[in-house]
């Protein structure tokens, strides 16, 4: 098939050439714009090893705007709509298998938390912490419920889940920390 294939070296050398000459002419257009790449690369490594020796600003100077008064509200919300005995009221099963009632709930605490994800902007990492800690918490023991050999249907996890008697739940110790530092900032 390709015994009668020759090279030609005169071809070869054109575009060999031809795309020599294209590095160079697009290195000659664009040598602007890769310049102020490397210019820009340089200030942003400039500004990042600077922010890493500015201290942080301390909360206690944080002032409740209109965002940050939001932020606690939504989250405070969040609480109440995760809190396993309002959760289990407001949802109720969605077929006579444990669990698809399981994951049905943890369904909706994981939107609800995604719904409320950007808020950890506003309140400190310790509170955010404990909110995390809550869903989790939360989930763990719809999990823990519906693993139970005692517990056979959906209508059965939702009345053990009910029978949950916490005196301070996961919800409740978060929902009093967002108060506190709420309180602080006004």
């Amino acid at each position: 098939m390709f015994s009668n294939f020759t090279v030609d070296w005169k071809e070869s050398l054109l575009i060999l050439l031809g795309l020599i000459i294209i590095i160079l002419l697009y290195y000659v257009f664009n040598r602007k714009s890769i310049a102020e790449e490397n210019h820009t690369r340089q200030l942003l490594k400039q500004q990042m090893e600077q922010s890493q020796n500015v201290p942080f600003i301390n909360e206690e100077k944080r002032q409740a705007t209109p965002q940050i008064t939001q932020a606690y509200e939504r989250l405070i919300i969040l609480m109440e709509r995760i809190d396993l005995h309002k959760l289990v009221v407001r949802i109720t099963p969605i077929s006579s298998l444990k669990q698809d009632y399981a994951m049905f709930l943890i369904q909706n605490i994981d939107q609800e938390y995604d719904f409320n994800i950007s808020q950890q902007l506003y309140v400190s990492e310790e509170a955010w912490a404990l909110i995390a800690t809550a869903k989790q918490t939360i989930i763990q023991q719809i999990l823990k419920m519906s693993l139970k050999n005692s517990i056979t249907d959906a209508n059965d996890l939702q009345r053990a889940l009910l029978n949950i008697n916490e005196a301070n739940s996961v919800t409740d110790l978060a929902k009093n920390r967002l108060k506190q530092e709420f309180k602080s900032l006004v």
